[in-house]
This record gives structure tokens, sequence and C-alpha cells, in this order.
């Protein structure tokens, strides 16, 4: 099959994988995990993803994400990109670092979730020279959040993985997705193989489906989104964020500020506008370029939490006529 376009429309599912060149390994020490995992972060915060389970290898990588707005590419860009120039200035070295482009398989829905993410878990278990016995003891896959709960971290969606099993059987999911992971280590099962077209995971109709929408990419989803982001400012947002909580746009200035609503002017501003967390970490007078990414992960998790920030982001955003 012919090289196809990345796909990217709203709510899609995706398998992700990349490979070091050559067989390279993308990762030396530490340090390199915790970079790449960083960038992964990011995305949640810039482009709103949902991860749900990842795995980094010596040489290549799994992720399953779900992109509530179609800018796969985007966040893609940024992620890897931003990993490679780190890579090649840290370690000295030139030439790609990356086997080609990134490979993203769509995913028809969440009934896919148990079989690629138990995939993705076991991969350290794997193949010719396992690295460990039991994915518990991968230190560098999110496996770790769904065995234990105190060791689960706040970017990573638990739950909607979870939320499609226990509608169907009831019971409880984290210890019913263990078990379903420890068969999997005496029995592997490779869900790749079910792949249609080795491309999608999914039916004849939702093949049908993705054909349909790489037959018109040219009038891609996402340009249109950007077009729609560009309507607002940065500087609006703040305003009407500052409006709404009865302080000055000024107020938000600075590494000491305290004004209510920076946090939500942030995120915002990062949902509705294309400006860099840079960009931003200069609006808000930050010192670090990615300093405004802890802004917006404050407001994004008080958001989900307390129903009172919701209504007031609600209403930020109908005043703007921003789409929520």
């Amino acid at each position: 099959m012919p090289r196809l376009p990345r796909l990217q429309y709203e709510n899609a599912i995706y398998h992700i994988v990349t490979r070091g060149d050559g067989r390279r390994r993308l990762f030396l020490d530490e340090g390199h995990y915790q970079r790449f995992t960083k960038g992964l972060q990011e995305q949640v915060d810039r482009c709103g993803w949902q991860v749900i389970a990842y795995c980094w290898m010596p040489n290549h990588i799994h992720a399953l994400i779900r992109t509530p707005q179609p800018n796969l590419s985007r966040g893609m860009q940024h992620w890897l990109s931003g990993y490679a120039n780190w890579y090649a200035k840290r370690n000295q070295r030139t030439g790609h670092l990356y086997q080609g482009r990134y490979k993203a398989f769509p995913v028809e829905d969440e009934g896919y979730y148990w079989n690629l993410s138990r995939y993705i878990h076991l991969n350290p278990c794997n193949g010719g020279k396992p690295l460990v016995e039991t994915p518990e003891r991968y230190p560098h896959s999110s496996y770790a959040g769904y065995a234990r709960k105190t060791r689960r971290v706040d970017w990573i969606d638990y739950d909607q993985h979870h939320r499609y099993w226990k509608a169907r059987h009831g019971g409880d999911p984290e210890s019913a997705y263990r078990q379903f992971v420890k068969a999997g280590m005496l029995n592997p099962v490779d869900p790749t193989v079910d792949r249609l077209k080795n491309w999608v995971y999914g039916g004849e109709k939702f093949l049908r489906k993705m054909v349909e929408l790489a037959n018109r990419e040219d009038e891609s989803i996402e340009v249109r989104q950007s077009i729609r982001k560009a309507k607002q400012t940065v500087e609006a947002i703040v305003a009407a964020t500052a409006r709404e909580y009865g302080v000055e746009p000024e107020d938000y200035q600075g590494f000491r500020s305290i004004a209510p609503g920076r946090d939500v002017a942030a995120y915002l501003c990062r949902r509705h506008t294309t400006a860099t967390l840079a960009e931003l970490s200069s609006t808000f007078g930050l010192t670090h370029r990615d300093s405004s990414g802890d802004l917006v992960r404050r407001a994004r998790s008080a958001r989900e939490q307390n129903p009172k920030i919701d209504r007031r982001i609600r209403k930020i955003e109908k005043r703007l006529s921003l789409n929520p």
C-alpha cells in the first residue's frame, strides 16, 4: 500500500511508533528517557492530547494517544524534533536520529485500548532478549500507574482506559487489567497482525472512512482549526480573564504574581491560540521559556476537579465566542 497521509480529525486515536535510524539507540541514559517523556507531557498541555499508554524501548517507542483536536502533526513535530535537537546538542551527534517518518496507525474506538496497551506494556518482556521479566519492573513505560495507584501520574488518562471495559463488564477494571496483562505474558497476542491493510485498527466501515478522509486530505481539518484559533489573540483572552476575576491584565505579569485567574488565562491562551509556551512565558513575565506550562497544567487540573472553575472558564469562552 502506498504511503498514506497522516490523517487528523477530532477525537482521533493513534498507535504511534517510531524507531532509531539504523537501529540507533534513542536513549543513552536516564536523562534521555526523562527528556523524551517530558516532551510527551508538553503535548498534553500544548495540544490537549490524552495519553493512554506508552513504552520507550532503547531503539524504538510506542504510544497510544487520543487527540481531541486534529493536531497530531503539530504535536509530533514539536515532540520528536525537540528531542532530536536536544539529543544532537547533548551528544554532539549529527545526522538523522529517527528512521524515516513516524507511524501513526488510526484506531477505531476505545474497544482496542486493552489489547493495544497490553501489547505496548509487554514490549520489554518480549523478543529474543527480554529486558525485564515483568512489565512492573520496566521503568520507562506507563504500566506502573496501571499496576499501582500510588505510582500514577496526572498526565496519563487511566480512567479513560478503564471506562470502556467497566461499562461492559462491571467489577474492578484495574484488577482485571493486571490479570489481562499477566495472561498476555503466558500467551502472547500481537494485535498488529489484525490491522486492516496494515494500516488501521478497526472494521471495514472504519477503513472506508479513513480512505475517504485521506482522499480529501487537502481540506485539512487542522488548517481550518488553526484559522479559527487565530481569530482570538492572547491579549484578548488575558483581558477577558482578568475582567472575569476582577483584576487588571498587568496583574498577571511577573514571576511572583498571585493574581486570581492567572493560570486560567494561560490555559485558555494555550487552548485557543497558536502561542507557544515560550511566548506565553514572556506574556506572563516568567523567566523560563517553558514555565507557563505549569500554569496551564494547574488550570487544566483545577477545571477537571472543580465545577465552579469549569463554569467560569466556559463563561470566558462564551464571552469571546470560543469553541469550548
